[in-house]
């Protein structure tokens, strides 16, 4: 769907699955207590279920299960709904186990009752939204105006017809197609008041909003009420990412203002530095282990030091956990692979849980890095990329960070190509970081964790 309808979509599943908990715990109540139920059950156990239901809404956001787009899946979507609810049973035996003599109960029988059933009405809840809003007359007709390599990226996959939420009915352009990869109906533009109306076109998706001849034809087709968008919006929209073959100095001129980013900045530094804090602390009981496990594994120092660049092309020394075996780099800088043969089987734990990453909680605190951010990158591979990407250097405009946007949308990155894409990512982030995406970058990267997708 495209962004409009997923926000409302969104915002049905949400506001649904809230009175799915209460429904759920009600018949739960019912089904446990029977003849014997009364009024008063119900309001010694509502009060009490609505703060782990908060938790339990944090659990599936975090595991994509508010994309609708991920139900038509059934294996991604069963997958992640198992871990979640399992997560959610354990998160609710231990949150009566710690609290029970605050909250009067300890319902460890109703909990599972609870999960059954809610888990029934929860799978016929969202097929029938998927049902709902499956329905091809919410998709929009889409027409590009003007050729452009990129356009590929964005078509269905598969022999599909729609994508994004969009049916694809061709481009308009004078110029000659020879890319095989864009399959779409081609129309001139002396043609485009017609195919407007035939194909009841709703959303133009423009390329070349500076071509004077182009801009007088669009202008013609206003009183057909269609929609306009460029292709950059429309492509970071629906990607998540930062179209770079398409853009230039202007956009980040238009788009990078970060004169009104101080109370953001402040506000991001005081949660840093608080839970970097409280982490810092949580993580004393670990690292004795940690560093017993390390000690074991392989010889080596434990805490592994590397210059890396932070905002603005400062460097500061990043400390991690030993993860590679010693001497890994010994003939120079090497890219990281995801299965990368330098790794201890200790630092493979380790990386995958992110633990490997506690001692950069001194760093956060000092102020060199963030929780969320770019990745740090090694000035040896910064000089290499700012010659061969354009704006690369734009992404030191913030601090590194322990996860980020980048981080959670895409694997290692072991080449130029791979970091000009983690690049388009990066850029998405720094145009429209606020609390709430860090937030939910946050949440994404827990779940990726306690679901052992490492990075």
């Amino acid at each position: 769907m495209n962004q409009f309808w997923a926000k409302i979509n969104k915002f049905i599943l949400f506001f649904g699955d809230i009175g799915l908990f209460y429904l759920s715990l009600w018949l739960t109540l019912v089904l446990r207590y029977g003849i014997n139920y009364q009024p008063e059950i119900w309001m010694m156990h509502w009060p009490v279920f609505t703060r782990l239901f908060i938790l339990w809404f944090i659990i599936f956001y975090a595991f994509n299960l508010y994309n609708l787009s991920a139900c038509k899946n059934n294996w991604y979507f069963y997958n992640n709904y198992l871990k979640a609810l399992i997560i959610n049973i354990s998160l609710g035996v231990l949150y009566f186990y710690l609290f029970s003599p605050v909250t009067a109960i300890s319902p460890k029988t109703n909990l599972i009752i609870l999960g059954l059933v809610f888990s029934l009405i929860f799978f016929l809840w969202r097929k029938l939204v998927l049902e709902l809003f499956n329905l091809k007359k919410l998709y929009q007709n889409l027409l590009f105006i003007g050729y452009e390599p990129l356009i590929k990226e964005l078509l269905p996959k598969n022999g599909k017809q729609q994508r994004f939420g969009f049916n694809y009915k061709g481009i308009v352009t004078d110029q000659a197609m020879t890319d095989p990869a864009i399959d779409l109906a081609q129309y001139r533009f002396n043609e485009l008041d017609e195919i407007i109306k035939r194909e009841k076109i709703n959303l133009l998706v423009i390329n070349e909003p500076e071509n004077e001849k182009i801009t007088n034809q669009l202008f013609q087709v206003l009183p057909l009420k269609v929609n306009f968008i460029s292709l950059s919006n429309f492509y970071e929209t629906n990607t998540d990412r930062v179209p770079l073959k398409i853009i230039n100095r202007g956009w980040f001129l238009d788009n990078f203002s970060e004169g009104d980013r101080s109370l953001f900045e402040t506000a991001k530094r005081f949660f840093d530095i608080i839970f970097s804090v409280i982490f810092g602390l949580w993580s004393l009981i670990l690292i004795p282990f940690i560093v017993l496990f390390i000690n074991l594994d392989s010889k080596g120092k434990i805490i592994f030091k590397q210059i890396r660049t932070g905002k603005d092309g400062k460097p500061f020394t990043a400390l991690k956990f030993r993860t590679m075996y010693k001497n890994a780099e010994q003939n120079g800088a090497v890219w990281a692979e995801e299965n990368d043969p330098r790794i201890t089987k200790a630092g493979r734990f380790l990386r995958n849980t992110r633990l490997d990453e506690i001692p950069q909680l001194w760093n956060i605190l000092k102020g060199e890095m963030s929780f969320v951010g770019p990745r740090p990158e090694r000035p040896e591979f910064i000089d290499e990329l700012k010659e061969k990407i354009p704006f690369y250097k734009e992404r030191l405009l913030v601090k590194p960070g322990l996860t980020g946007w980048a981080q959670i949308n895409f694997p290692y990155a072991s080449s130029v190509e791979d970091s000009l894409k983690k690049l388009q990512y990066d850029l998405y982030y720094i145009k429209h970081r606020s609390l709430l995406l860090d937030a939910g970058i946050i949440i994404k990267t827990i779940a990726t964790v306690l679901s052992s997708g490492g990075r």
